[in-house]
């Protein structure tokens, strides 16, 4: 009589279950990290900051790499790959500008935390952004008065200094 031994695979345990997900979210954060800094050198500057909606040549450039990524997910039979490009623009964002530190409320320096955590912009962005907003207002005036003529050459050279392209702002 003839015996078969069979190899019978260990059964992971519950915690060797827990542990290879944790081990997923670190490989998949540190991936998402290490293409952000990439990008960073290959995109246009600030290229994180490219919305959906702009048409500029740097942003074509952006665009493309954000399709690449999304077939490759999308492939992978990634469920939303919106959420990883996210990511990833934030953490370029953090490579670029520095992570922005975290403010508290008076009453959560005293220990009275409602749950809601307040962060504050790097100064770089938040110039960026109000500048940016400043300039399209004046873009979209009829008319301005000679002083917010000035005020608007000086904020397109504010946004100009911070390497801003004008033609990139809708």
């Amino acid at each position: 009589m003839d015996t078969v031994n069979t190899v019978i695979a260990p059964v992971n345990t519950i915690e060797d279950l827990r542990k290879a997900v944790a081990d997923a979210v670190v490989r998949a954060y540190g991936a998402e990290r290490e293409y952000a800094q990439a990008l960073c050198g290959t995109l246009p500057a600030e290229w994180y900051l490219v919305e959906h909606r702009d048409t500029s040549p740097e942003a074509k450039l952006v665009h493309a790499e954000k399709k690449a990524l999304f077939a490759v997910l999308n492939a992978a039979r990634h469920t939303n790959p919106s959420t990883v490009w996210a990511r990833v623009r934030k953490y370029a964002q953090e490579y670029i500008e520095g992570v922005p530190e975290a403010t508290t409320t008076e009453g959560e320096a005293e220990g009275e935390s409602d749950g809601n955590a307040r962060h504050t912009r790097s100064l770089n962005l938040r110039l960026i952004e109000e500048l940016s907003t400043l300039w399209k207002a004046t873009k979209r005036a009829e008319s301005l008065s000679t002083k917010e003529a000035q005020a608007q050459t000086h904020i397109a050279s504010a946004l100009t200094a911070l390497g801003v392209d004008l033609s990139t702002i809708e």
